[in-house]
């Protein structure tokens, strides 16, 4: 069994809101009470709605931000507190792949300068002549051109874009990345082609990978693991196949009831949530997700649910009182067991592959062969 690279316990993180001189802030619940194992070599994908926690979550696990409280600990050396030198040697093990790829370039550098400012802090001892070769040689694996260190971002395509802050991440050697929503603000034919890039880049170089990202069809393709998140807590967390197949949170059979199946005839029983996710700022009390889960009790209200062993697969736990009693009423998941990935998704990625003729990548060891790929691209 792969050991884990990067734990968290019981990490909290809460932002003071409005206040005045007679007025003390409010505290915005962001991240309440989360604890997760990454292993070494998986690909761990968080989703939830949009405000649940997770951009937070992740700015805390690469140490963007602090934790209100918690711990964290990477390769057995706890980070929660790291400081000065110690947060600098931790950047070349952890790097991270921001959402907008436009935003997070400085539009005054050259590609050749934003790809090489890590290598000045982690790797000074390196010649300017060694720093270019390694700036052409990252350029090169992320799929650009050694000639693109002269231009500037606002030359390239927001796909281009997100290469170069992958070129970026990758210069420390890192471990871990860490991508809060790397493919969003993609179109979604440049969206298979970064994931596709991922996943080769992590089983090329042994990466570890966190992911967020809202697409549940890609991220059955390309996670290991998942947890689901809602209002700031952790309410299910298992392997991938595991999740789509059987689900046994209420919040996570409403997401993926909610995958749509371009099929002509095919009719699907969605599950409708009422109402919108509550304020953090003011969460219900006991289970968060009881306002809206059409399942809730009594008991729901008053005392808040623990992640708990599902008993169905190794590290599939769910934090609901009443998972074994909704199982058996349960709407199936979109997708059967072994399909994998939705119609749409399929469509996305054989185009994709056509591409990719002459390149080897891999999804999920276990991941359905792609419609129209040829044996050398993502069939093994």
């Amino acid at each position: 069994m792969a050991e884990p690279i990067l734990t968290a316990t019981n990490l909290v993180r809460h932002f003071d809101v409005g206040g005045s001189l007679f007025e003390k802030p409010r505290k915005l619940r962001a991240v309440d009470d989360v604890s997760l194992t990454v292993n070494t070599g998986e690909t761990l994908a968080i989703v939830g709605e949009s405000g649940c926690g997770k951009s937070t979550l992740a700015r805390m696990l690469m140490r963007l931000i602090a934790p209100t409280s918690g711990r964290m600990t990477f390769e057995g050396r706890q980070i929660d507190q790291a400081r000065g030198r110690a947060l600098t040697e931790l950047r070349r093990d952890m790097q991270f792949i921001f959402q907008d790829p436009f935003s997070s370039l400085n539009p005054r550098l050259t590609v050749g300068r934003l790809v090489g400012e890590p290598l000045e802090t982690h790797a000074p001892a390196l010649s300017a002549r060694d720093r270019r070769a390694r700036v052409a040689e990252l350029l090169t694996q992320v799929g650009l051109r050694p000639e693109h260190t002269d231009r500037y971002p606002h030359e390239f395509s927001g796909g281009q874009r997100q290469r170069i802050g992958i070129a970026r991440a990758l210069a420390s050697g890192p471990k871990l990345l860490i991508g809060d929503e790397p493919v969003s603000a993609l179109d979604v034919s440049v969206q298979a082609q970064v994931i596709n890039l991922l996943a080769d880049l992590r089983d090329r170089l042994s990466l570890t990978l966190v992911v967020i990202a809202h697409d549940l069809a890609v991220i059955r393709y390309m996670s290991d693991r998942v947890a689901v998140m809602y209002l700031g807590r952790i309410v299910e967390e298992g392997p991938t196949d595991e999740i789509f197949a059987r689900p046994r949170h209420p919040y996570t059979i409403a997401l993926l009831s909610a995958i749509p199946v371009a099929e002509h005839g095919r009719i699907k029983q969605k599950v409708e949530l009422a109402g919108e996710m509550p304020s953090p700022i003011d969460p219900p009390s006991g289970c968060r997700f009881h306002t809206r889960c059409p399942f809730a009790q009594d008991r729901c209200r008053a005392e808040t649910p623990q992640l708990r062993d599902t008993g169905l697969a190794p590290g599939h736990g769910a934090a609901c009182h009443f998972f074994e009693e909704i199982a058996r009423d349960a709407v199936p998941p979109a997708q059967g067991a072994g399909t994998g990935m939705t119609d749409g998704a399929r469509a996305r990625f054989a185009l994709y592959a056509q591409a990719l003729a002459g390149r080897t990548t891999r999804p999920r060891a276990d991941a359905p062969p792609l419609p129209g790929a040829q044996p050398n691209v993502a069939t093994r």
